[in-house]
């Protein structure tokens, strides 16, 4: 059994997280920091979840995150929570950011365009293109600022005033929280390529702009314009083993290949945690795994009342994701190419979207990270990643199915890049059936729970369950998915458990 920060056997802990996604490994040394005893139960053999990285020769790829916001001191309002919490927990110089800008480029037939950093240089790069249309997306972009501020403030201003005065308080997030980002965009913008254009981090969520909660959205996109987008240098991994030098260093341990078979409730609450046919004592359970696993095989339904669970099976889960990871001598700096691109054949997104639940590969992004941290590669080499969404039940074997998937984004991927197909070092693919093994998400779910109007804020799954002393952190929870979203739904894990009502209060119990 790997362990990590074990002085010696211990049976008996404060609190134990299930799964080392980053918002587990967030709340988990937040935790520890907080005084607690904690262990990390972890069913892979390494940390991080989606964030988590491999090695392939002499190459280092991520496995699935691309980029990330609220690393940087400056930021929007309540913002910058991974940043806030690697100070907390004095880590601040054992990682390097490095600020991606433009955060992507969108690139449609006859059409590209970068995404710059900063609202102001937003409005005036896409105003350049669209001229007529300035003054609607510089209304647009100020709302969902506007919006991504007061959702920091709603959770702790709902507990203190009463709904008039909340209402007063929120006046766009109590408008717009029913919205979808098409609806409330088209308010704004008549020219349907930059409603497009707009639009074009959609993936990042996994849902179109006619079923994407205009409120989520607004937090992602202001994330990165304002609170900065960022690539780790080393890659992702590198955050999650951060998370873990942290959760070490003030007592903490992780213990890996450990997959928790049973959650021990005993007279209604929280008493432990079975794993490797083994009890280990806990007054707090955690957890960051799949959420229908935790209810229904580590808890167990009867535990939880009827009304909670007929809420579940009304939920919806997200797609899951195809990863293509490839290493090419091409000279990817001689050509227009980011660090991330969305490549579309359709303006439509609700088209794109469309082929995509039927299976049909019609879209990908792609990823370069070797262009902002060279170390990833040998020199004179670059690292690809093509991403797109997919069903997890598009394939009755993935194994028959993952080659041809493979063959047709690196199709698509040559429109972007000439003569892509002729200059691959290595190649290999990893479905949703992958993406599922690695993670036991739900059908390989890339988000958790759909990020709709009707699955976000009070009517997502909270982070204290029902049962005492039983929690939840990661993209089931709220607020939702994404690495800056289960960033939050852990330190918001470590409010609960606290007893902490105000963000700014717990890290107040840092300094």
């Amino acid at each position: 059994m790997g362990k990590a920060g074990a002085k010696e056997a211990v049976s008996d802990y404060d609190v134990i997280v299930i799964g080392s996604g980053i918002g587990g490994l967030t709340s988990a040394a937040l935790l520890a920091k907080s005084g607690k005893s904690v262990l990390v139960l972890e069913a892979h053999d390494r940390p991080g979840g989606y964030a988590h990285g491999f090695k392939r020769k002499k190459y280092h790829f991520d496995s699935g995150v691309h980029l990330i916001s609220g690393c940087g001191e400056q930021g929007y309002c309540g913002g910058q929570v991974i940043y806030k919490t690697l100070q907390a927990l004095e880590l601040l110089d054992e990682i390097e950011f490095i600020s991606i800008n433009p955060f992507s480029q969108a690139l449609f037939p006859g059409f590209s365009i970068g995404l710059p950093q900063g609202i102001g240089d937003f409005v005036e790069t896409l105003s350049k293109q669209f001229p007529t249309e300035t003054e609607g997306l510089k209304a647009l972009t100020e709302l969902c600022l506007q919006l991504s501020e007061e959702i920091t403030i709603a959770d702790e201003l709902m507990a203190e005033v009463d709904l008039e005065q909340a209402q007063q308080l929120m006046p766009a997030l109590f408008k717009y929280r029913k919205s979808t980002l098409a609806e409330v965009a088209r308010q704004f913008i008549k020219d349907p390529k930059l409603l497009a254009v707009f639009a074009s981090n959609w993936p990042y969520l996994g849902l179109p702009p006619s079923q994407v909660s205009f409120v989520y959205w607004s937090t992602m996109l202001i994330g990165y314009m304002v609170d900065g987008a960022y690539y780790c240098k080393g890659g992702f991994q590198q955050l999650a083993n951060t998370l873990v030098k942290g959760l070490v260093r003030f007592g903490g341990q992780i213990q890996y290949k450990s997959a928790v078979e049973k959650i021990i409730i005993e007279h209604g609450q929280v008493a432990g945690v079975k794993v490797n046919s083994q009890k280990i004592s806990a007054s707090t359970v955690i957890s960051n795994a799949d959420f229908k696993q935790t209810v229904y095989q580590m808890v167990g339904e009867q535990y939880f009342p009827k009304r909670y669970l007929q809420r579940i099976k009304k939920m919806q889960h997200s797609l899951s994701i195809f990863a293509v990871y490839i290493a090419t001598d091409l000279d990817l700096t001689a050509i227009n190419i980011g660090h991330e691109s969305f490549c579309y054949q359709d303006f439509d997104h609700d088209k794109n979207f469309s082929r995509t639940r039927q299976g049909d590969i019609s879209w990908i992004s792609i990823t370069v990270p070797s262009l902002v941290d060279p170390d990833l590669a040998p020199q004179g080499q670059h690292l690809l990643m093509l991403t797109t969404l997919l069903p997890y039940q598009t394939a009755e074997t993935w194994k028959q199915q993952k080659p041809i998937a493979m063959q047709t984004m690196l199709e698509l991927a040559g429109q972007t890049i000439p003569n892509l197909e002729k200059h691959i070092l290595f190649i290999e693919g990893g479905s949703p059936a992958t993406m599922h093994r690695y993670t036991q998400n739900h059908q390989g779910s890339a988000y958790g729970w759909d990020v709709t109007p009707k699955q976000i804020g009070p009517a997502r799954i909270q982070n204290q369950s029902p049962i005492k002393s039983l929690f939840f952190a990661g993209h089931w929870t709220s607020p939702g998915g994404g690495i800056y979203g289960v960033s939050v739904s852990g330190v918001q894990a470590v409010q609960k458990v606290l007893g902490v009502r105000k963000q700014s209060d717990l890290w107040g119990l840092y300094e």
